[in-house]
């Protein structure tokens, strides 16, 4: 990967107000949180970032597999060009990640943290790399009706919320297919665990009761690993009813969290 490379940011809310930097799930876009911006950019500067190979950034081209440090070096050269200095940071699933590795990496940038649909590793590690095998094969499209199951609950689907689910699906079809795969590989090697004790930072997490991959129970336990280290203030928020996608189901919920954990105000 070369030096210049980044990834695309996507910025709504005033200039000058706290920036708050968003990660988006595996196969989707900086769309997700679309419904959620709304609601914070009166009191945020809300920047969002495509991965690579998804929404607007190009796949980071280099030698080898794409790797969490690359992965987060380009987002913050993104970042260093778009003039953000010290930030609050969130994230869902390997957006959640993502911002746990760069919360070890750059605590003296991150003002805030906020994982959502996430723990500090993906086990086990053979199963994304098969993931990527497959895609560079068969593409997306061989898991987008396995992916949108598990991300949306039945009620969500059938319901108001069928237009999202179609409109990710669309995201997830229209991913580059190398892309996902670097990003499947970045899932095979991120391992957030050995820097947990020494994040400091006020920390939000955020679980929905029905995520396959980071439930209730698993919220809390990280939640106690937190605090058992060098940070006190852990904040953990429950979604009743929801899937993966916590920010597409219930954006309300989602945008009040972020803001009582940044402190930029009550939701308008």
């Amino acid at each position: 990967m070369t030096a210049e490379q980044a990834l695309r940011l996507t910025v709504d809310g005033p200039g000058d107000a706290p920036a708050l930097v968003l990660g988006h799930s595996l196969g989707s876009s900086h769309i997700m949180w679309d419904d959620v911006v709304p609601l914070l950019a009166p009191h945020l500067r809300v920047i969002r970032y495509d991965l690579p190979g998804h929404g607007g950034s190009p796949v980071l081209r280099g030698e080898g597999p794409l790797t969490m440090r690359l992965l987060t070096g380009a987002l913050m050269r993104a970042l260093d060009a778009a003039g953000v200095g010290a930030f609050h940071l969130g994230g869902l699933s390997l957006g959640g990640l993502t911002a746990l590795a760069l919360a070890e990496a750059e605590p003296e940038r991150v003002l805030t943290l906020s994982v959502m649909s996430s723990g500090p590793v993906n086990l086990p590690p053979e199963a994304w790399w098969d993931k990527a095998a497959r895609v560079r094969r068969e593409g997306t499209a061989s898991l987008a009706e396995a992916t949108m199951d598990r991300w949306f609950s039945p009620a969500f689907s059938r319901g108001a919320g069928g237009t999202w689910v179609r409109r990710i699906r669309e995201e997830f079809l229209g991913c580059d297919d190398e892309g996902y795969a670097q990003c499947c590989e970045v899932l095979a090697g991120a391992d957030a665990r050995p820097g947990l004790a020494a994040l400091a930072m006020p920390t939000l997490l955020v679980a929905a009761e029905d995520d396959a991959g980071f439930d209730w129970a698993a919220a809390d336990g990280l939640a106690a690993r937190l605090r058992a280290g060098a940070c006190p203030d852990v904040q953990v928020v429950r979604v009743p009813g929801a899937r993966h996608m916590s920010a597409v189901e219930q954006p309300e919920r989602i945008a009040r969290a972020l803001l009582a954990r940044t402190g930029a105000g009550p939701l308008s």
